[in-house]
């Protein structure tokens, strides 16, 4: 469908709206409608397309039910979801499930359904700005990770693995504020809903670390280790450099150093008593090179 755009003025241009859409939507003269620029497209909507989003699931029993079931319904930016069960263990999954999405509170409860529910949308909108702080606490978590190497002091790996809990939170939050922005091309955000995905992964991995280390009942870190240890949280705070710098002389030192940490990395496994910890740093290595690359 084309429409010949008209000049008004020294300087205005204007263009007719189609009459099926106007009729359909109800607009009338002084109707207010909403204007998105994505790239070299204009999309247009109607204030009805912006109403609160809702959602029914029903999941038969506790063994149905994943996590990902609000995660995405989060995302995808809506306000409401209703849940109904056979199984009433599965409202305790639903509960556990609603730490780690911001403002989503249980606002109804009946035997065999809830309802959860925005109560508030978040505060801090800007992504940029969430961004900032899952970085800060990624590189807090791998800072942390290399005082436990040196110290051998436990609390340390107490406080990574509640960092993660917090990345995982600012992670689902991010993914939820891209996809509702209206300010950014298609494209753009899907750049910045990887790199916010990946960030969350990152916290995991590092959190994998100070798990198997909470989990044994000795473990021993050899000075190779720790120096890996040390090598790939540098690398992460390069990441971090490049990401809001996007230095191109730096991503060229990163490709290289990623090759060098793959192979200290792989000569490690062969000679420590702790490969488990050495599997998930060179994890972390190969995941911050894949985001890394995203900006060729």
């Amino acid at each position: 469908m084309q429409r010949k755009v008209i000049k008004l003025g020294p300087s205005t241009l204007t263009v007719s709206l189609p009459s099926k859409w106007v009729r359909e939507n109800d607009v009338k003269k002084d109707s207010a409608v909403e204007m998105e620029i994505d790239d070299n497209k204009l999309v247009i909507s109607t204030n009805k397309l912006s109403g609160k989003k809702s959602a029914k699931i029903h999941v038969p029993s506790k063994n149905d039910f994943m996590k990902r079931l609000v995660f995405s319904k989060y995302r995808q930016g809506y306000d409401e979801i209703i849940f109904t069960y056979d199984d009433s263990a599965v409202f305790q999954l639903i509960k556990k499930s609603l730490q780690y999405v911001p403002g989503f509170e249980i606002v109804d409860q009946a035997h065999k359904s809830c309802t959860i529910r925005n109560i508030t949308e978040a505060v801090d909108d800007n992504y940029e700005a969430v961004l900032r702080r899952m970085f800060h606490i990624i590189i807090t978590m791998a800072e942390t990770m290399l005082d436990y190497s040196k110290k051998k002091n436990k609390d340390l790996l107490q406080i990574v693995q509640e960092l993660r809990e917090s990345v995982i939170r600012l992670s689902e939050l991010n993914l939820r504020t891209i996809y509702k922005t209206q300010t950014i091309s298609v494209e753009q955000k899907s750049i910045e809903f990887f790199y916010s995905w990946n960030l969350g992964v990152l916290g995991k991995l590092w959190s994998y670390i100070a798990q198997d280390i909470l989990g044994k009942n000795k473990i021993q870190l050899s000075k190779n280790d720790s120096a890996f240890i040390k090598s790939v949280a540098d690398y992460t705070k390069d990441l971090n450099s490049f990401y809001f710098k996007k230095d191109q002389q730096l991503l060229v030192k990163m490709r290289a150093k990623r090759y060098s940490l793959r192979e200290d990395g792989l000569k490690l496994l062969d000679v420590t008593k702790n490969k488990s910890i050495v599997f998930y740093l060179l994890s972390i290595v190969e995941k911050i090179y894949d985001m890394s690359i995203a900006f060729e």
